[in-house]
């Protein structure tokens, strides 16, 4: 039987990917160049703020360069169940990856082809 650590692991591992949300209140802040990486990230997460923070800095990280999950847990200090929560939701949903256990994570553009394709949906729908 699963202890009760293994079992809320095993649910947040389940849970975790983005729930974008589309807010017609963020137009004017897209397109006056306002609009922030914090902004996606609580837009696309349902994080604590702490994990929103640490999301920030993976992403800024991964912007620089490619780095390994270990590599990211010594450079951030972070706790390693969070940092592997908040790893496992953006490579679920699309906007980082890397190619298999140990390699270094990557920036991705799937979320962004993903939302082309609802948008692209969306479009074909409404006609």
């Amino acid at each position: 039987m699963l202890n009760k650590t293994h079992e809320h692991y095993l649910k947040q591992k389940n849970q975790s990917f983005s729930y974008f949300k589309i807010n017609l209140n963020d137009l004017d802040k897209l397109k006056n160049y306002q609009f922030t990486i914090y902004d996606f990230i609580t837009n696309s997460f349902s994080f604590s703020q702490s994990k929103k923070e640490l999301t920030v800095k993976i992403l800024n990280i991964l912007k620089q360069r490619p780095m390994s999950f270990y590599d990211l847990l010594k450079e951030l200090k972070a706790k390693k169940s969070s940092l592997y929560m908040v790893c496992i939701s953006l490579e679920k949903s699309g906007i980082i990856f890397k190619e298999g256990v140990g390699s270094p994570y990557h920036l991705s553009n799937n979320f962004s082809q993903l939302l082309k394709e609802y948008a692209k949906w969306w479009e074909e729908w409404i006609k």
